[in-house]
C-alpha cells in the first residue's frame, strides 16, 4: 500500500502489535479454541466458505484464526484488511473482478478465485489491529442480518484481543514483581542490617510480612519466623530492654511517629550481649491495623568503638587534669623551697656578719632539711628534673674586664632577692630586674642584656610570649634566654623549648653554683 493508505496511527498500531506478539505469525501454528471456533461460526452463520481473523503488519498480513483455506499469510498490499482497518465500519467489495483496486490482486486471480468479500476492523482500544472477514468465490452482499451477525462476532474477538492485552500486562507486571523482588533479595542480602514489614493488627498480635536475609546476623539462628511474629525477636531482646523497646512502639504507634531505639540482643553462645539499633515507621491501614517498615542494624563494633574513644577521651582529660596538677603542685612547692634553700646557702656565705658556731649548724640543719624536702617532691611529683645540678666549668668572677648585664624577669619578691643577694659579691655581673613580662620586653630593648632569666608564669605577658617577642626582634633575636620556673612537669618544658628558651632551669635554685652556671651557659650560647 502507498503511505498515504496507512492508518493515521500506524507506529502505535504496530507497537501494540509487537507488545502482544502478534507482529508476524509464529514460526510453529497456535491453534487457538476460541478465534477458531469464531471463524467457524461466522462462515456457517452468514453462509460464506472463507471466514479469517487477520492480523496486518507492517509488510505482512497473517491469519490468526482462518476457516476455508489453507493460505497462512500474505503481503499486505495485495490484501483486503488493508483496506478495512482504514476505517471503523463494515468494508465489503461485492465483486472483486468489477472493483480495479483488486481484479488482479491474486486472491482474485490465484487459486482462492475470491470474488465477494466483507470485513469489520477488529479494535483494540482505539487501535485497529486487523480484521474479521468473509469471503466467497461468487458476487454476493451481506444482508442486514448478516451484518449485524458479523458485528457481534467482530465484537467477541475484539473481546478476546482485550483479554490478550490483560494476559500480557499480567505477566510483564508479575516479571517486573519478580525482577523487583530479586533485586531487592540481592539489595537487603548486602545491606549491613534486617528489613522487615511488620503488621500489627487493632486487636493485637500481628504479622511479619517480610524480612530480610540478615535477621539471623542480627538476632542469631532461630526457628521459621513468620508464623511466630515478633515473639522470637523479643526473647532475644536483652531483659533489661525489652520494657523499654515496647513502650517506644507503642508511643511511636499511639503518635504515629517514627520509633528509634538503641538496645542490646542475647545472641545464642555469645559470652556478652551485643548492640544493636533499630528504627521504624508506622503507618495506619483503612482496616485499622498499623503496618510497620523498618531496619535493624548491628552498631556492636560502633558502640565498641564509641565506648573505647570515650574512654581514651577520659584518660587524656584524666592526665591532663594530673599534669596540671603537677604542674600547679610543682611550682607552689618549689617557689618556697627555693627561698629556704637559697637563703639558707646566703646565710652560710655571708662572711661581714658571720654566724655563730650554734648558729651555723642549725642553718645547715634547715638546708638539708630543705634539700630532703626538695628530694621528696621531685619522688612525689616523679618528675625528671631538668637541670642535674651540674658544676660550672669555670668561674668568670675573677679578673673580668667588663660586667655581664642580666635581666631577671620574676614577679616574687623573695625569688628577686635571692638572685640579687646570690650575684652582689660578683662584680662581673650586673642584675637588672623587671617584675613582669611588659616591664621586661621594655628593659631587653634599652639595655640589651647579655641574658635574660625569666620565669614562666608571670602577670600578664608570660616568660613564653616573652621569648618570641625577644626571638622577633632582630636586635635581641640572639640573647640568651633562660626560663627560670618552678614548674618542672615535661610538658611545660618542651613548650617552653619550642617557644624559643635556650635552656630550662627549675627551683629551687642552688645559689652557690648560679654564676657558674650563667657562665656555662653564656659560653656554650658564644660558642654556637
Amino acid at each position: 500500500m502507498r503511505a498515504h493508505e496507512l492508518p493515521a496511527d500506524e507506529a502505535e498500531r504496530l507497537q501494540c502489535l509487537a507488545e502482544l506478539g502478534l507482529s508476524q505469525p509464529p514460526t510453529q501454528p497456535e491453534p487457538d479454541a476460541v478465534l477458531d471456533g469464531l471463524v467457524r461460526c461466522a462462515a456457517h452463520l452468514l453462509g460464506y466458505p472463507i471466514a479469517l481473523i487477520s492480523l496486518v503488519g507492517e509488510r505482512r498480513m497473517w491469519f490468526k484464526a482462518r476457516y476455508g483455506t489453507e493460505v497462512v499469510d500474505c503481503e499486505r498490499e495485495a490484501s483486503f484488511c488493508a483496506h478495512t482497518i482504514l476505517g471503523e465500519t463494515l468494508f465489503e467489495v461485492p465483486d472483486a473482478t468489477t472493483d480495479p483496486r483488486f481484479a488482479t490482486s491474486p486472491w482474485v486471480i490465484g487459486a482462492t478465485r475470491l470474488r465477494a468479500y466483507a470485513g469489520l476492523p477488529i479494535r483494540l482500544g482505539n487501535l485497529t489491529l486487523g480484521a474479521l472477514c468473509v469471503g466467497d468465490t461468487v458476487p454476493r452482499r451481506l444482508d442486514a442480518v448478516q451484518a449485524t451477525l458479523l458485528a457481534d462476532i467482530a465484537n467477541a474477538v475484539g473481546a478476546w484481543f482485550a483479554h490478550r492485552r490483560e494476559h500480557v500486562d499480567l505477566l510483564a507486571s508479575r516479571t517486573h514483581l519478580q525482577a523487583q523482588a530479586e533485586l531487592l533479595g540481592r539489595l537487603s542480602s548486602e545491606t549491613p542490617g534486617m528489613l522487615f514489614q511488620y503488621r500489627s493488627a487493632p486487636g493485637g498480635g500481628g504479622e511479619l510480612g517480610f524480612i530480610s536475609g540478615q535477621a539471623e546476623h542480627i538476632f542469631g539462628p532461630m526457628a521459621p519466623l513468620q508464623p511466630e511474629g515478633l515473639r522470637v525477636f523479643a526473647e532475644r531482646v536483652h531483659p533489661e530492654d525489652l520494657p523499654g523497646l515496647l513502650l517506644g512502639m507503642r508511643e511511636a504507634k499511639a503518635g504515629q511517629q517514627a520509633w528509634q531505639r538503641l538496645f542490646r540482643v542475647c545472641l545464642p553462645g555469645a559470652e556478652r550481649p551485643a548492640w544493636r539499633s533499630g528504627r521504624a515507621s508506622p503507618s495506619l491501614q483503612a482496616d485499622g491495623s498499623v503496618l510497620w517498615h523498618g531496619f535493624i542494624a548491628d552498631v556492636d563494633e560502633h558502640i565498641e568503638i564509641e565506648n573505647l574513644r570515650r574512654d581514651k577521651l577520659a584518660a587524656e582529660q584524666a592526665s591532663a587534669a594530673k599534669s596540671a596538677f603537677l604542674s600547679r603542685a610543682s611550682h607552689e612547692l618549689r617557689t618556697p623551697l627555693n627561698a629556704v634553700i637559697g637563703f639558707s646557702q646566703l646565710l652560710l656565705l655571708n662572711h661581714e656578719e658571720p654566724l655563730t658556731p650554734r648558729q651555723q649548724e642549725r642553718i645547715e640543719w634547715v638546708l638539708d632539711s630543705a634539700k630532703r624536702l626538695h628530694q621528696l617532691v621531685d619522688g612525689l611529683l616523679d618528675v625528671d628534673r631538668a637541670e642535674p645540678g651540674r658544676p660550672s666549668r669555670f668561674d668568670a668572677g675573677s679578673g673580668a674586664e667588663d660586667a655581664f648585664t642580666l635581666l631577671y624577669i620574676e614577679d616574687e619578691p623573695l625569688n628577686t632577692l635571692l638572685v640579687q643577694e646570690a650575684l652582689r659579691d660578683r662584680p662581673d655581673w650586673r642584675v637588672l630586674h623587671a617584675g613582669d613580662g611588659r616591664a621586661g620586653l621594655a628593659l631587653a630593648k634599652t639595655q640589651k642584656p647579655e641574658v635574660v632569666l625569666t620565669d614562666i608564669n608571670l602577670p600578664g605577658l608570660s616568660g613564653l610570649d616573652v621569648v618570641r617577642e625577644l626571638r622577633a626582634d632582630a636586635a635581641l633575636a640572639g640573647t640568651l634566654c633562660i626560663a627560670l620556673s618552678a614548674d618542672a612537669t615535661p610538658g611545660q618544658i618542651e613548650r617552653a623549648m619550642q617557644a624559643g628558651f635556650d635552656d630550662y632551669w627549675t627551683k629551687p635554685l642552688d645559689i652557690l653554683e648560679l654564676a657558674g652556671r650563667l657562665a656555662d651557659a653564656l659560653a656554650e650560647h658564644g660558642g654556637r
